[in-house]
């Protein structure tokens, strides 16, 4: 088969391979071939229809892969791919490795086929132009670049799979957004659920649900990252007293907000006040010593 229009760029790479990820090959290609691989890729692949519509053969099943649809499969896994019978196939696609690409694969739930689908591929496309730009470049670091872009674009892949985009989805996304605004303006308050369930007229049991798939969180994990966020800005920016910080982002309890705190960044927060401070101390002596140089 003759590849009309094929965009296809394979990275040289150097030091990158010591990264934790890193892109081996990124492309467009149209039409795209019938292709079969009784022993897999060498490297883990994600590829999504831009037009047309394929198949993904794997495991001895069929999978269309319409406009909107793309498939993850992992390196060494066994697969067929072809354009539908009549279907002008092209597709949009990334491989890529690293030193810790099965832990990091593992933690965005990608260490199997995965087949998805969504009504907006926006960010996955960004980040792919992205990549393409990249390895194109004649920048010597446009390996270290890529890697970067490759990390945002599993993140993304992995948002779309767990909360994946339909007039539902995004219906369900609108209601989640109001919670979090709701938080987000009110952390310093005493937020309870019923209060949430009450304010934006959902149950308590579906406001956690929608959390726990779309963020993978509870929603008082989120209350507590965006109390502890805040905190931290008053701990560097201003000169109150932990006390004082602490009812400013809504713990009326000191010694739990420190016990907090600890928890979630390994040291209190006097120590984190006092470690950024001496790194800002640091930086300002540089910085006066290359003014006078």
């Amino acid at each position: 088969m003759v590849i009309k229009n094929a965009r296809i760029f394979f990275a040289l790479l150097g030091d990158e391979v010591k990264l934790p990820l890193y892109v081996t090959g990124v492309g467009a290609t149209d039409p795209e071939r019938h292709c079969t691989r009784p022993t897999g890729h060498v490297y883990h692949q994600v590829i999504y229809t831009a037009r047309g519509e394929g198949v993904l053969i794997i495991d001895g099943e069929e999978y269309k892969i319409p406009k909107c649809t793309g498939f993850f499969l992992p390196a060494y896994y066994p697969h067929e791919y072809r354009a539908k019978d009549g279907s002008n196939w092209e597709t949009h696609w990334v491989s890529f490795s690293g030193a810790s690409v099965d832990q990091i694969l593992f933690n965005l739930g990608l260490n199997f086929p995965t087949v998805f689908k969504a009504v907006d591929m926006t960010g996955l496309e960004r980040q792919w132009e992205k990549m393409l730009k990249a390895i194109h470049s004649p920048n010597i670091h446009s390996g270290y670049t890529n890697s970067g872009l490759l990390y945002s674009f599993l993140v993304e892949l992995n948002r779309t799979i767990s909360c994946p985009s339909s007039p539902r989805e995004n219906h369900r996304m609108e209601q989640l957004k109001s919670i979090i605004e709701y938080i987000d303006k009110n952390y310093a308050m005493d937020i309870s659920l019923t209060d949430l369930s009450r304010i934006v007229n959902l149950s308590p049991q579906y406001i956690c649900r929608i959390f726990r798939e779309c963020m993978n969180m509870r929603p008082f994990e989120h209350l507590t990252k965006k109390r502890l966020y805040e905190a931290k800005n008053l701990l560097l920016d201003t000169s109150l007293s932990i006390n004082d910080i602490s009812k400013a982002v809504g713990y009326n309890d000191c010694s739990y907000f420190c016990a907090v705190f600890k928890k979630q960044e390994n040291v209190s927060p006097a120590e984190y006040r006092m470690l950024y401070a001496e790194r800002q101390l640091v930086r300002a002596e540089r910085e006066a010593r290359n003014a006078e140089g």
